[in-house]
């Protein structure tokens, strides 16, 4: 994977390139993420906010009010077509996340864990051999949690 990707939103007029690999690229499934994307799941890499530089277009702010961490998350989209390109953090304020969807190539990223698998919606596909936490990877006091494991790819109709 090459350090530097490259992005934008769906009418062009944000875009961004990165100076350095991601952390992590992981499926968040909270219920803000959904409400979010609007969709099942939010894909997001992870970078030291330093290494994502915007070249093109403002970004539109949204803060909302995390209901776990009670943190404010800033959602960054394109004001004129309304992508939301990235997200930063109260509680992490030297990181952003980049919206997978939004690279030119998204599968230059691979997703490593998914997150939040309590919240995931009925049918939704959990992979098998990835890491999966029911809420968070680490707890509000920076405490690791351990992943879960399924050998095979499994329906989260009965949220684990």
């Amino acid at each position: 994977m090459s350090d530097e990707l490259h992005g934008g939103c769906l009418c062009g007029r944000v875009r961004f390139h990165t100076t350095q690999a991601p952390l992590r690229t992981f499926a968040c499934h909270c219920t803000f993420c959904q409400r979010v994307t609007g969709s099942s799941y939010f894909a997001e890499s992870m970078y030291p906010k330093e290494a994502v530089v915007f070249n093109a277009g403002p970004l539109s702010t949204y803060e909302h009010l995390s209901d776990t961490s009670h943190k404010k998350i800033y959602v960054h989209f394109c004001p004129t077509c309304g992508t939301t390109v990235s997200l930063t953090f109260e509680r992490w304020p030297d990181m952003r996340g980049i919206a997978r969807g939004c690279y030119d190539d998204p599968n230059a990223v691979s997703v490593t864990s998914h997150i939040w698998t309590q919240s995931a919606q009925s049918n939704t596909a959990l992979p098998g051999e990835v890491d999966c936490f029911a809420q968070a990877r680490m707890t509000l006091d920076g405490q690791a949690v351990p992943a879960v494991r399924h050998p095979a790819p499994v329906m989260a109709k009965n949220p684990v």
